[in-house]
């Protein structure tokens, strides 16, 4: 029989790593979409697509791959995620023209959606019972990719071109595939022969989206969403209106998402105290706060580098005590369908950043206001959702 993988140090410092890579893959591309759009000739804007699809196939994939691991194991799963991550980013990097850049982005939220996802379920089936703050953790990993890669990107095309910042990708890719390869062995001791199958797959579905699920689910999703819009528009508006150079655009947008990893180490040192539902609570408060204050600021004082990130650390400290406490919440309770739970969770962060990405890409109009209208609007409703569907279920199933 296999020995259990017991948790350590090295195993978590890789899938924090794991749980970066979708995030590195595009904030540090960020500060290159102005330059990438002039030398392919591509009408401003349209580099938001390539944002986009990345994760709607990040999200998308994660509905197959994570009940198939519960099925085939987490190792062949993420090894082929990465290898596909690898073929993609070179790609990009080969690319000619913008509709051939936005596919390869497709294919590599497709490969770096099996790191997202095999991170959590790998989590849960180690740490097991205790998986809630060693989940902040991953999410810590990820939060550091937020506040690092942006200014790097912008350093990086600085130095080098728009394709710089994706070679680095490819580097940090490759080194975590030579570590998986060489360090991880198989984590799901007890694969499910029937998981991934229709039948099956539509009956576990139907048993994990109960209300506390999906309260959970839905404020992710539009939580990431509102912080999404901020993301996906900040180059054009603090580059193109507010007329910062990248690297100072990189430094700005590091400088908010900072307070993602201050939300996230509050939850890694209360979720045991506290619960994921409260920290989900005080997060998603936050957030509304946050966004109403960016929406209000911009109306009566106008646009303006200060009126516009200050507000929004706000947001970020929020989410990042959504992000972890959220995801903890929905895959704790589902040890037997880890992989299930984490790739639904996977697919509503990414499906409230698709949405939110779609919205902006067809409404700009050349000025900031539906960026901000997009961020003010997804934080009101993660706000409200979270609350009635609580409100709802605290009766059945308050937490003791």
């Amino acid at each position: 029989m296999q020995t259990a993988v017991q948790p350590s140090r090295q195993l978590l410092v890789l899938l924090m790593a794991l749980c970066a890579l979708g995030e590195i893959s595009t904030q540090l591309i960020i500060p290159s979409l102005s330059a990438l759009e002039w030398v392919m000739a591509a009408k401003p804007g349209s580099s938001i697509l390539a944002l986009s699809v990345f994760v709607a196939a990040f999200g998308l994939g994660q509905l197959v791959l994570g009940p198939l691991s519960d099925r085939l194991g987490r190792r062949p799963i993420l090894v082929a995620g990465l290898l596909v991550y690898l073929v993609a980013t070179l790609w990009m990097l080969l690319a000619n023209s913008m509709p051939e850049f936005v596919a390869a982005r497709a294919l590599q939220g497709l490969g770096a959606c099996a790191a997202l996802v095999m991170s959590r379920a790998i989590v849960r089936d180690v740490w097991q019972a205790q998986a809630g703050p060693a989940l902040a953790l991953t999410v810590i990993g990820m939060l550091c990719a937020i506040v690092i890669s942006p200014a790097l990107g912008g350093v990086l095309v600085r130095l080098g071109g728009w394709q710089a910042p994706i070679l680095l990708a490819f580097v940090v890719a490759s080194i975590i595939v030579l570590v998986v390869l060489g360090r991880y062995r198989e984590t799901n001791t007890q694969l499910d022969p029937q998981a991934g199958r229709l039948a099956k797959l539509a009956a576990n579905y139907a048993d994990l989206l109960d209300r506390s699920f999906c309260a959970l689910a839905l404020t992710l999703a539009f939580t990431y969403g509102a912080m999404f819009a901020v993301i996906a528009g900040s180059s054009a508006v603090y580059i193109g209106l507010l007329h910062l150079s990248p690297s100072q655009y990189g430094m700005t947008i590091s400088a908010i998402v900072a307070a993602l990893i201050g939300g996230a180490v509050f939850t890694q040192r209360t979720i045991t105290r506290l619960g994921p539902n409260k920290i989900v609570s005080i997060g998603v408060t936050l957030v509304a706060l946050g966004g109403l204050i960016t929406l209000l600021v911009h109306q009566i004082f106008g646009l303006s580098v200060l009126g516009l990130s200050l507000p929004q650390v706000l947001v970020t400290l929020g989410g990042g005590m959504v992000l972890p406490a959220s995801v903890a919440g929905a895959v704790m309770p589902n040890a037997h369908r880890a992989g299930l739970a984490a790739g639904f969770m996977g697919f509503a962060q990414m499906a409230g950043a698709t949405f939110s990405g779609l919205l902006l890409s067809n409404l700009q109009d050349g000025s900031a206001w539906t960026m901000v209208f997009l961020n003010a609007s997804f934080a009101f409703v993660a706000w409200s959702v979270f609350h009635l569907l609580q409100r709802q279920r605290r009766p059945a199933t308050a937490l003791p």
